[in-house]
């Protein structure tokens, strides 16, 4: 179920844009569906509904306009009938899911504007959040905090207005703040208008938080504050002040002040209390304030979940499987006074076995079953290094290269498997990859990404120079130039990179059963981009591709492994005291 957000002149009647012919449906009958409005803009009036969507499968009509242009400039999406209100979605997509994900958007005939967004399910309103559980000082803190940070970026287009709507704001289970939907601005909003929509929110909840918001006013009243910057100070202060009683309080050090000293910071606290290091971490603070001033801001961005799904079929012409893939993760769900962190750990393995009968079927198995066993005992906190990585893979080609000599098998007779295996620790991930089985990522930014290279004679060829027409015409062009198994050590040279996850990703490793023919190029749309979405069934999508590749191909084993990676920016980054 999504929100449809319709807007159109207010000299017309609003009309529904759509029947249950088209691809979106009502959730109920029209009779039982009465436009809700709830902002009225200039010349224009909106309303929203909800609607279901009947062929999510398919390109939107966003998609689609989206191609058109060359940029992501008002005018251009407006030249190609993307509305306005789209258009803020669009820039704040970084936010996703703090902001609600942008499906679909156009402009019709009777100049309705029309949007599709996500609904977050699973919510509460952020008066009971705050209420619940009377949620301390310091929680609170870091929910200001991410509002402040979230009011730069909706300033630079118009949209602060979003902030103010106490109704508007939504808290998930995990304790993430949540957008219901973007009110433009009508007028220049002003940080005064902000800071009295805390008071008038505090009013309703219990919270030692009070006297610090009217401190804040105060200083707005006496101009000490008059810009976001100044509030984002102010806020960092209260919050190391109130970590800073809560650590005293625990070690029962009788040392009394107030939570907003009139005559004191904290570096002058600091200096009573002799921790020398305090100052070092202002200073590094103030860096990063200093930087945030730039024009452009990078927000650094952590997890938010992780999704993963692996099936493999034998095929429509093959007697047996001899792919093999394993997964294995660990989510860990953490809350601390900083609000919630969640940690993630997973290695993600496809092989593909050769050699014929029974040996490839082994050959992919001995491989999987080896470099989990080895990462257990080579993996604990941090991600691998390069060089750990490496010697997992060739201990593993070790064990089956020893097993090929042991039954005198040469030549062809040799058993073998690619590899394409996957370590994730947080937003922070390891492709490694021997033979021709492939690692694919899918963003909504940059769409289908191969990660890896092929180890084979055309690929040898394209890098001494060779043109890939010519190097793919060849033979011998898809002939393995390196696997596991068949030679010693000293023959294999296994491609190792690092990434880092910076935007909501789908990660695809798989077989070339799968992806022979360009499959996932040509239909990558359809098949993969759909699943980035929280709200998309991954079981029914795995299942879909391997279906569809059994129609297009099937003419070997087809074996896909998908990793859904969810980021969030990292708004609630604090000074850590101690």
């Amino acid at each position: 179920m999504y929100k449809c957000i319709i807007s159109c002149p207010l000299n017309r009647e609003p009309q529904i844009p759509f029947s249950s012919s088209h691809r979106y449906n009502l959730t109920n009958p029209l009779s039982d569906t009465p436009l809700s409005p709830y902002a009225i803009l200039g010349e224009r009036h909106f309303f929203e509904l909800t609607v279901t969507d009947t062929r999510p499968e398919e390109q939107s009509i966003l998609d689609e306009n989206l191609d058109k242009v060359s940029s992501f400039e008002q005018e251009s999406l407006s030249a190609v009938g993307i509305p306005n209100l789209a258009f803020t979605y669009l820039a704040l997509a970084e936010y996703n899911p703090i902001v609600p994900e942008l499906l679909d958007a156009w402009t019709d005939n009777n100049d309705h504007e029309i949007v599709i967004i996500e609904i977050e399910e699973d919510t509460c309103s952020i008066t009971n959040y705050l209420n619940d559980n009377q949620r301390e000082a310091s929680k609170v803190m870091v929910l200001l905090q991410t509002v402040a940070k979230l009011w730069r970026s909706f300033s630079k287009i118009n949209c602060c207005n979003t902030l103010l709507h106490i109704d508007n704001l939504k808290m998930s289970e995990e304790g993430q703040l949540i957008v219901d939907k973007i009110y433009l601005d009508k007028e220049p909003i002003l940080i005064r208008q902000l800071v009295e929509t805390w008071e008038n929110l505090f009013v309703e909840v219990k919270s030692d938080c009070k006297p610090l918001i009217s401190s804040l006013m105060i200083k707005i009243e006496s101009g000490d504050i008059s810009n976001i910057k100044q509030l984002r100070d102010a806020l960092q202060l209260m919050s190391q002040e109130i970590e800073l009683k809560s650590i005293l309080e625990e070690q029962e050090i009788g040392l009394n002040f107030d939570i907003m000293p009139e005559d004191e910071d904290l570096n002058t606290i600091a200096e009573h209390l002799d921790y020398d290091e305090f100052s070092e971490q202002s200073e590094e603070t103030q860096i990063n304030q200093d930087i945030d001033d730039q024009p452009t801001v990078v927000l650094p961005m952590k997890l938010l979940s992780v999704k993963e799904v692996g099936l493999t079929d034998i095929g429509r012409r093959r007697g047996h499987n001899e792919d093999c893939f394993a997964i294995e993760s660990q989510i860990h769900k953490q809350e601390t006074s900083q609000g919630t962190n969640i940690k993630a750990k997973g290695l993600f393995i496809v092989c593909d076995g050769m050699g014929g009968h029974a040996s490839g079927e082994i050959a992919s198995a001995m491989a999987v079953k080896h470099l989990r066993n080895y990462f257990q005992q080579h993996w604990e906190n941090k991600l691998p290094e390069k060089q750990t990585i490496r010697e997992g893979i060739l201990l593993a080609n070790e064990v089956i290269h020893s097993l090929n000599s042991e039954k005198g098998q040469t030549g062809s007779g040799r058993m073998g498997t690619t590899l394409v295996m996957g370590l994730l620790d947080n937003n922070k991930l390891a492709i490694a990859h021997v033979g021709d089985s492939r690692a694919y990522k899918v963003t909504r930014k940059s769409g289908l990404e191969l990660l890896t290279t092929d180890h084979c004679v055309a690929q040898t060829e394209i890098k001494q120079g060779v043109d890939p027409e010519i190097a793919y015409g060849r033979p011998d062009a898809f002939q393995l130039t390196q696997a596991l198994g068949p030679r010693d050590n000293n023959f294999v040279q296994p491609e190792i990179n690092f990434l880092d996850i910076k935007e909501d990703t789908l990660l695809i490793m798989c077989s070339d059963g799968l992806y022979d023919n360009e499959l996932l190029e040509n239909n990558y749309k359809k098949l993969l981009l759909p699943l980035i979405s929280s709200s998309s069934d991954m079981d029914e999508g795995i299942a879909q591709i391997i279906d569809f590749g059994n129609q297009i191909n099937g003419h070997d084993n087809l074996t896909c492994l998908l990793v859904r990676i969810k980021v969030q920016p990292n708004l609630d980054n604090q000074l850590a005291l101690f």
